[in-house]
C-alpha cells in the first residue's frame, strides 16, 4: 500500500467502525426500553391471563390462533381504573390487547377482547376487561390483520 493511501485507509476504517457501533447501539435500544421496566411485556400479558375471570374468559372464548392478535404497550395519559374512571398514574403501565374474531366470516363481525393494564413496575393489575364488540367499534386494524377481508 502505498504511503499516500493510508491516511484514506483509515478514514474508511473509523467510518465502518462508526457505523457497526451506531447499528449495534440502534439495534440493542428496544432491549434496553424493555430492560428498564420491571416488568416486561411478556410478564404483563401473562399477569392478565392469570386473572381468573380472564383465564374463563380466554378459555370460553379463544380457540383460533389465526384469528387472534395480542398487542402489548406502554401507554400513556389516562387510563381506566377498576371502576373506568380514568387516572394518570405516575408509572409507566403497560396495556395488554388479546383479541379474537368470532368467525373467518367476511364483513365486519364481532371480536373478544381482554384488555388489561398492568404497571411496568410493580406488575399491579390497574385495569382488566372482557368484552364482546364490533370490530369498527374497538379497532379497525383487528380485522385486516387478521387477513379475512
Amino acid at each position: 500500500m502505498k504511503s499516500s493511501q493510508i491516511p484514506a485507509a483509515f478514514v474508511v476504517a473509523a467510518f465502518i467502525i462508526t457505523l457497526i457501533g451506531v447499528s449495534i447501539l440502534v439495534l440493542q435500544q428496544p432491549l434496553q426500553d424493555e430492560k428498564e421496566h420491571n416488568i416486561n411485556s411478556s410478564q404483563a400479558q401473562r399477569i392478565v391471563l392469570n386473572d381468573s375471570n380472564v383465564s374463563m374468559y380466554y378459555t370460553t372464548y379463544f380457540h383460533v390462533q389465526d384469528w387472534r392478535v395480542n398487542r402489548t404497550t406502554i401507554v400513556n395519559g389516562n387510563i381506566p381504573d377498576r371502576y373506568g374512571t380514568p387516572i394518570m398514574p405516575e408509572e409507566d403501565v403497560w396495556k395488554v390487547e388479546i383479541m379474537e374474531r368470532s368467525c373467518a366470516c367476511a364483513g365486519i363481525k364481532p371480536i373478544y377482547v381482554i384488555e388489561g393494564y398492568v404497571s411496568a413496575d410493580t406488575g399491579e393489575v390497574i385495569n382488566i376487561t372482557t368484552k364482546k364488540i364490533l370490530e369498527t367499534e374497538y379497532d379497525a386494524s383487528t380485522c385486516a390483520s387478521t387477513a379475512c377481508h
